[in-house]
């Protein structure tokens, strides 16, 4: 059983259509997990899946968030937005926001800000690239992420979720080893206890994503400072989701 209770969180990406909706939605209408679940789908079909899953324990998640809160910003969708629309979580700075739409810590940061403020909880995604890897900063990486991505932010720990996502294993089926990924929440989690104090670094979740699957999901979440899951590829078919969160299930002291 962990301290934390297991998320899991789904992110399909730019992929999806109606039947893969209807797929997921189905099945998950009854159940009701233990470990948290959310799905980000794409923002088309946030309302839809959130009226369907309304029996279900499953909730709804954003991709993204915009910086701005109004204004003339064609294609931008606002913290307040997503909320209103019934989102409970937000994922920000993902690796491929900040490598393909040049997205850094201090944006970042004012969407963290921005979607505390809507009562919305964010995902910050931090993880190292290949080079960085192989030159040895990648904890220099993402003590830089961390600190610049919550820099001035003021939060309890159960507020703000963070996901250790390294960019070299993302859509590789080359998963970090569970004991590797392990090495690196612990080094998180001390360095948050550094930034922000014991209850906090203590309180906050931490989770793995990178070419999660069923197969090394349980290894993961066996680990102490593992405290959740960020899938992607895996997420895009609902029965190995299904088994993805059953497995989260075993390690939630919670009860439905």
């Amino acid at each position: 059983m962990k301290a934390r209770n297991p998320i899991i969180i789904a992110n399909w990406k730019l992929n999806g259509d109606i039947d893969l909706l209807c797929k997921s939605v189905a099945s998950f209408i009854r159940k009701y997990f233990k470990a948290d679940v959310v799905v980000c789908p794409p923002y088309i079909y946030l309302r839809e899946m959130l009226s369907f899953l309304q029996y279900s324990s499953v909730v709804i998640g954003s991709q993204n968030v915009s910086k701005f809160e109004s204004g003339a910003y064609t294609g931008e969708t606002s913290a307040q937005m997503l909320k209103e629309a019934g989102c409970k979580y937000c994922l920000i700075g993902h690796s491929e926001r900040r490598s393909m739409f040049r997205e850094n810590n201090q944006s970042c940061n004012i969407k963290v800000q921005s979607a505390i403020a809507n009562d919305l909880k964010p995902v910050l995604c931090i993880g190292e690239n290949a080079e960085e890897r192989d030159a040895g900063v990648t904890r220099d990486v993402l003590f830089r992420q961390i600190s610049e991505g919550l820099e001035g932010i003021e939060f309890s720990g159960d507020d703000v979720l963070i996901a250790y996502e390294p960019v070299w294993a993302i859509g590789t089926g080359n998963a970090a080893s569970a004991e590797n990924a392990e090495e690196v929440h612990c080094f998180i989690r001390k360095e948050i206890k550094h930034l922000f104090g014991k209850d906090v670094a203590e309180k906050v979740r931490i989770l793995y994503g990178g070419s999660v699957n069923k197969t090394n999901s349980a290894l993961l979440l066996e680990q102490k400072n593992i405290d959740g899951l960020l899938v992607g590829g895996a997420s895009l078919d609902p029965s190995h989701f299904m088994e993805i969160c059953q497995v989260a299930d075993q390690f939630s002291q919670k009860t439905v």
